[in-house]
């Protein structure tokens, strides 16, 4: 059985030979890979590749584009700090949001622009 007889086999209810294993593999599928985070999260051809290879070095079933949770907050303007080998955080001395105000100041982030256009490329 593959990952999508799998998958689609369990939502609707017929057999599996196992459940489908789907976990979040980031900083675990670079360092597997012998790849620095800070690549890892620029480059979504880095992240492919690292990710295709966790996926077939531990028969998982999925593959994932996620990398870092600031992201979709750096391109709505928040201010992110960049380290060489761990995911983005958060800049905590400029925060975007101070009050909950400051919510509807946000125009919605273009997917297709900042880095959420690497994910869509990835």
């Amino acid at each position: 059985m593959n990952s999508y007889q799998r998958f689609f086999n369990l939502l609707a209810d017929r057999p599996v030979d196992r459940l489908p294993a789907t976990p979040i593999c980031m900083t675990f599928a670079a360092r597997q890979a012998g790849v620095k985070y800070g690549p890892y999260l620029r480059d979504h051809r880095i992240l492919v590749d690292t990710q295709i290879s966790i996926a077939e070095q531990f028969d998982l079933d999925v593959v994932g584009l996620i990398s870092d949770p600031a992201r979709e907050a750096e391109d709505c303007g928040a201010e992110v700090v960049w380290f060489d080998d761990q995911p983005t955080s958060h800049d905590p001395a400029k925060a975007l949001l101070k009050t909950r105000a400051d919510l509807r100041k946000l125009a919605p982030p273009d997917p297709y622009a900042g880095r959420m256009l690497d994910r869509v490329q990835g």
